[in-house]
């Protein structure tokens, strides 16, 4: 089964899911791929700040959940979801996990 989990440094999970520059997509606990955030591409060619709450409303809820059912992953691991992107993954049949731990290998293992 497949877990992605948004990620900017690989280490540890995005606490911003759409400003988090990649998902690891992962399977029996190994990394499996690496996937580009197209949002931050958006974001870079806008005059739009990586760093406020303008970023919002870029279509995440409905980009993310296409781009990660796309690669078959059925487990989003996440500090937070919102309940547009939460809707859109379940209605992809993908199951949204939130924890409150950083650590990707952690987290990983408590699921």
């Amino acid at each position: 089964m497949k877990v992605a989990v948004p990620t900017s440094d690989g280490k540890n999970i995005s606490k911003h899911v759409a400003l988090s520059k990649f998902f690891y997509v992962y399977e029996e606990g190994k990394e499996v791929e690496k996937i580009e955030n197209p949002l931050i591409e958006n974001l870079k060619e806008s005059s739009v700040s990586l760093h406020t709450h303008e970023g919002r409303g870029l279509g995440a809820g409905r980009i993310i959940p296409s781009l990660l059912a796309q690669k078959d992953v059925r487990v989003f691991l996440a500090r937070e979801i919102g309940e547009g992107m939460r809707t859109n993954m379940q209605r992809m049949g993908i199951k949204c996990i939130e924890t409150q731990e950083k650590n990707i290998e952690q987290a990983l293992n408590a699921i």
